[in-house]
Order: structure tokens, then sequence, then C-alpha cells
């Protein structure tokens, strides 16, 4: 069978697509566990609590503390700020796992380093900026890489309607 340029390039297209499901599948259902277990892991071996902060819902009963700013009917929850943790001590726990929370709040540094000063080991997740939800969820008030800011989300039109 001879491959023409037309045939070649909807291969190309066909791969592309492809390859941007699996890695959402990935990032969806796959990246979120394993960051989490290694949270659990190293908590574990600290023998301290685990704090999952925002409250993933699929890892609420896994974790020895839930913290989110708004109410959650989640087992041991606790109602707080990631930028004002003074209820906890120094180093009280062995890891802090957070998922999609730096891109909400006002200031990730000063949210960064509360985490790093009650815990020993930090998890943090955020979205992609590749991906356009990223920058244009109404809530996401930052674009991040990992625990860095890029920039302020330019889409978030919360802030700019106040």
């Amino acid at each position: 069978m001879k491959v023409t340029g037309r045939r070649l390039s909807s291969l190309r297209c066909s791969a592309v697509v492809l390859y941007h499901i699996f890695t959402y599948i990935i990032a969806a259902f796959g990246y979120n566990g394993l960051v989490f277990r290694r949270a659990r892991n190293f908590a574990d071996r600290a023998r301290k609590p685990l704090l999952n902060v925002g409250c993933k819902s699929a890892y609420t009963k896994s974790s020895d503390i839930n913290l989110d700013i708004e109410k959650r009917k989640v087992p041991r929850f606790v109602r707080g700020d990631i930028q004002d943790l003074t209820m906890f001590d120094d180093k009280e726990f062995g890891a802090v796992y957070a998922s999609h929370v730096l891109e909400h709040v006002d200031d990730p540094d000063t949210a960064l380093k509360e985490l790093h000063r009650v815990s020993e080991n930090v998890f943090i997740i955020t979205p992609l900026p590749i991906w356009p939800w990223s920058w244009l969820h109404p809530d996401h008030k930052w674009i991040m890489w990992g625990n860095r800011k890029l920039c302020r989300n330019p889409f978030n039109w919360k802030d700019y309607a106040k």
C-alpha cells in the first residue's frame, strides 16, 4: 500500500489525538493516585499524620487530616486556609498532599511556606498550563508549573469583577 502525503498527514493527526487522549487519562486517573500513595508512604515512614489539603475526595478516607477553606462532609475535617496554618505545629505532619489547590489561593508563595513549615514533605499537583482548562477555569487565579507561579491568570474574570 502506497502512503500518500494526505494519508500520512491523517495518520499524524490521529497519532496526536491518541497521544493527547492517553496523557489526559494518565493525568486524570493515574498521576494523582501515584502522588497520593507517595505522600502516604512518606507520612507512614515518618510515623506522622498525612494532611490532605483541598480535600481531594478520592483520598479523604485514607488521609489523617482533611483541610479545606470551605466546609466539607469528609472524615477528620478541619476548616482552614493554607495561607495561615497556625493551628498546626512546625513539622507536625509527615507529608502534605495538595492537589489542584495553589492555583486558587491569593498568595501561593505564602501557602507553600506554610505547607513546608507544618510538614516534612510536601506533594503538590497543579494543572499543566498546556491544558486550556488551566487558564480558562473561572476560579484559577494563577497559572502554575508545579509549585512555581508562572503568571496571574488573565482569564480569571472573578478577580477582575471585584
